[in-house]
């Protein structure tokens, strides 16, 4: 096999182990499926064109959540105000649940979360991450990471009467 096609297949294969979790950084992030998938994409073309620049390949998983988040940044920069979730009549569902835990109590809690908080903790509890993971990945101090745990789980707490 040539270098070109090694290197398509152990970047097909390191997606294909952390698609879910990719996908839902992006709805949790973005909260909307098609700029989910927007994001993924955009991520995925970027993740292989500058696939060079990972220097450990035991560090894919952060580095491509890393651009990712960034992709999805730039979606929720370009995009117009969108809709608050008091908007939004209670009995209408999101097209996605898969995303999000089963109990539409705990969703509901973490979709009214801020997106720092909520991204946070989507990494946290939901893909396992460490602390110093997230750090890398938002680019926030692990301190800030910390915070944002702690406060996020506070509110959730208030919000679901535990």
């Amino acid at each position: 096999m040539t270098y070109i096609t090694d290197k398509k297949k152990w970047y097909t294969e390191q997606i294909t182990a952390c698609q879910a979790s990719l996908y839902r950084l992006a709805v949790s992030l973005l909260r909307n499926e098609e700029d989910a998938r927007d994001a993924l994409q955009e991520a995925l073309c970027t993740g292989y064109e500058k696939l060079d620049s990972l220097q450990d390949a035991g560090k894919f998983r952060p580095w491509i959540m890393r651009i990712l988040h960034n992709a999805s940044y730039d979606i929720l920069r370009a995009r117009k105000p969108a809709v608050s979730l008091s908007d939004i009549p209670p009995d209408q569902e999101p097209a996605n649940t898969a995303a999000f835990p089963s109990d539409t109590g705990l969703k509901e809690a973490l979709l009214a979360l801020p997106e720092d908080y909520r991204e946070a903790v989507i990494l946290f509890y939901y893909e396992d991450m460490s602390i110093k993971e997230i750090s890398r990945i938002t680019g926030e101090s692990a301190g800030t990471i910390k915070t944002r745990l702690s406060r996020a789980r506070s509110r959730l707490r208030r919000v679901l009467d535990l």
